[in-house]
């Protein structure tokens, strides 16, 4: 049986290879029955390297007869995948003969291969094999910043029901704005939020995120989007300084930092018509403007604060600035993209004066 788990969601891959392995191999029978072989590649002799090690574990008996799980960990060269390890021809050869050979000759009994790989394309032969012969499984999708809270919370309520915790919608929309989308994020703080509240309780309260939830990775492109919505240049400051040292980290603040804008800007505006007062829609819910009918619960209060700290002016002139900056961005390849992000975003968030009549 082939199992294959693929996709960017590290933690879901993982997972998804132990629990196999948990089901085919006893913990007392690992020594002799599961080789987990290594498998991301960076050169043509790696990949040949890898191939022949699993060729001869998937076709040799266990050491002591019966069954045996071979498990390829970090797979960055099936076919249909792009990758530096596989620009030889002997390696494209060798990743081909492999796939046919597994196509063509059924593992002996017992014998089972586990892959977690970064990517493998389900519409090639090899993954349309893979998903009628055994199991292939989608771990994470690519996720676009406006799309990150949403993305998140699916990942939280299985991780909820597993831990028996309860979060209130509120508190579950404030826990992923905390500490982000990435899974294996999100089960570290459930795993602390579990020590912190013990076992007396199983309802997690905004008390116990402030007490021992950790902002994502102390420095995300996500806190500059609350700097902006909080219009403060210190805190700007202070983020740019931690993610200085990561330049690609400017391009996702970038983008980050757009869709905001255009939040705050929608917001602005249904404040200025007086759609919005109190904290609440005064239109019909199929009468909302699309992008202000995924704003709700906590992370619409959050935004709402924001958008009530600039002009609507304020708002379409920093949107301008920020698209300019995302293109300046992409024109430059020498200058440090964090010397173009940051004053931009200083000059966002600067309070204009006010003029004296």
């Amino acid at each position: 049986m082939i199992y294959l788990f693929a996709g960017p969601d590290e933690y879901l891959k993982t997972e998804g290879a132990k629990r196999i392995i948990d089901q085919l191999v006893p913990a007392t029978e690992r020594d002799f029955g599961l080789e987990t072989i290594d498998a991301r590649c960076d050169k043509c002799e790696e990949v040949l390297s890898v191939l022949n090690r699993a060729e001869e574990a998937l076709f040799t008996d266990s050491f002591f007869g019966g069954g045996k799980v071979v498990w390829l960990r970090d797979v960055n060269f099936l076919p249909g995948v792009k990758s530096r390890a596989v620009e030889a021809q002997a390696a494209k050869d060798a990743v081909a003969a492999f796939c046919e050979n597994l196509q063509a000759h059924p593992l002996p009994e017992g014998h089972h291969l586990v892959m977690t790989a970064e990517s493998c394309p389900q519409t090639t032969r090899f993954g349309k094999w893979v998903k009628s012969a055994g199991r292939f499984e989608v771990c994470g999708v690519e996720v676009r910043s406006f799309n990150l809270e949403k993305i998140a919370l699916e990942n939280l309520a299985p991780l909820l029901e597993a831990k028996q915790l309860k979060m209130a919608a509120p508190i579950r929309s404030a826990f992923v704005q905390q500490v982000g989308a990435d899974t294996r994020t999100l089960h570290s703080e459930l795993e602390k939020l579990k020590t912190y509240i013990g076992p007396e309780r199983d309802v997690v309260t905004a008390e116990d995120l402030e007490a021992v939830t950790s902002s994502s990775a102390g420095g995300e492109p996500l806190d500059l989007a609350t700097a902006l919505q909080q219009r403060s240049p210190s805190q700007v400051t202070r983020v740019i300084e931690k993610l200085r040292m990561d330049k690609n980290a400017a391009f996702a603040a970038a983008a980050v930092l757009i869709n905001t804008l255009n939040d705050l800007c929608a917001l602005a505006d249904a404040l200025e018509h007086q759609w919005i007062s109190g904290g609440q829609w005064h239109l019909p819910a199929d009468h909302l403007p699309q992008r202000l009918a995924r704003l709700q619960g906590w992370g619409f209060s959050k935004l709402l604060d924001a958008a009530k700290r600039y002009t609507l002016n304020e708002l379409r002139a920093a949107r301008h600035y920020a698209i300019e900056m995302r293109f300046k961005l992409v024109d430059s390849t020498e200058q440090d993209p964090w010397a173009i992000v940051e004053p931009v975003l200083l000059r966002i968030v600067a309070r204009r004066p006010v003029r004296q009549r």
